[in-house]
This record gives structure tokens, sequence and C-alpha cells, in this order.
């Protein structure tokens, strides 16, 4: 007798097959050897179609490669904190000078932001200053206002002291006129080097030597 062989595949949750028979017609009068079915991953290539069970769970899809990318947040830039500049110390030796030296007295003047009678105040008389301070300080005060600094006396030019026993807050002096041998005429308020100066009042005097002077503002 003959009956009918069905071959049925269910995928397994292994991606494998499983191959099932089924039997159906009528019966041969001679006997049929099995035939057998190889479950071998060969036999059904990845392209091949499955016939999928009704009981099946949903069907299995390919596994594919995920790649994250995560973007490096770059560290806070280190902030280095900037001290201020320290105020420069000198001997307590003022500077020499030779030629003239006179005091005038008192002179009289508008406000110009410093306090009058002193040194501060009788350069910001005789030119504009912008920036504040005690008279040390003016060194690094023009640099922030871009005024432009040197070691050479310039006519007009502003002449800066340093701290000195005799000058606790420094010392500035306005620059009259420049000497072909180099020292220079410099006039001030507040000096005390000169008979008849002092506090309010005013005087002249010729300078030769550099020693205590922080440098020039243009």
């Amino acid at each position: 007798m003959n009956r009918t062989v069905g071959v049925r595949v269910r995928r397994s949750v292994g991606r494998g097959a499983i191959f099932a028979l089924g039997f159906g017609g009528a019966l041969s009068a001679a006997p049929q050897l099995p035939t057998p079915v190889s479950a071998s991953p060969t036999a059904l290539p990845v392209t091949a179609s499955v016939v999928e069970a009704a009981d099946d769970p949903l069907p299995r899809q390919p596994r594919a490669t995920v790649i994250i990318y995560m973007e490096a947040t770059p560290p806070p830039p280190t902030v280095v904190p900037i001290a201020p500049a320290a105020p420069v110390r000198l001997s307590s030796a003022r500077m020499s000078s030779s030629g003239p030296a006179w005091a005038v007295g008192p002179v009289s003047g508008a406000a110009n932001g410093f306090a009058y009678g002193y040194c501060t105040w009788w350069v910001a008389h005789k030119r504009y200053i912008p920036w504040r301070g005690n008279a040390y300080q003016w060194w690094w005060n023009a640099r922030a206002f871009g005024f432009a600094e040197g070691a050479t006396p310039r006519p007009g030019a502003v002449m800066v002291m340093g701290i000195s026993g005799t000058s606790p807050q420094g010392h500035v002096a306005y620059v009259e006129s420049v000497n072909p041998n180099g020292s220079f005429l410099v006039s001030e308020m507040n000096w005390w080097g000169v008979p008849g100066g002092g506090w309010n009042r005013v005087d002249y005097r010729t300078v030769s030597s550099m020693a205590g002077v922080l440098g020039f503002i243009y």
C-alpha cells in the first residue's frame, strides 16, 4: 500500500530545525523503507523559506551588532588665579640731586581725583591721570590703562619711585626737561629733600641718579 509522506519543518529557539513526518492516504501492499532525513544545518540554507507553526512564538529576527559611540566630554579648563603684584620696596636712600633745586611754595588748582598737597595731586595737576592709587601703584596702574613705560626720562613723563623708608607710599614727580648729560629736571610736591619743600609745597630739582626709580610713564 502507498502512503503519502509529508515533511513539516519547525524552527526552534536554538536556530536549528525540527522535522516531523506525517503519513496519510492508503497503505501500499509492498513494505516501504523509511527515508532518512538529515537535520544538519546545511540541509536548510539561510535563504530557504521556513514554515511557521501556528503555535510558534514571534519570528526570530537576525541578530545585529550594535556599536554605541559616546562623545567624551573634555575636562573643564584649569583656572589659575593671578595674584596682585607685590609692592616694590627699595632702600631708604633718596635719589641724589645736582644742580639747581628750589621750592616755590603752595600752589592752587582744581580737584583731580587725588588728595591735595601730595605728590600724586601735583602730577595729576600737570597732566591727565585716569587711574588712582598710591604713588608706587602708578607703575602697574598705568599699564592697565595702556600707557607706555620705560627707563629713559622724557619731557612730560612721570617719574615713579617705589616704597622706601622715607617714602612709605612711593613718590611720583613730573619731568620738566632732560639735560644733554642725561640728568633731568623734575617738579614735585610733598618732597622733603629740598629746603622749603614738603607737604602742600612744590619744588624743582635736577636728578642725576636713578637710585630708587621704578621707571617713567610716558
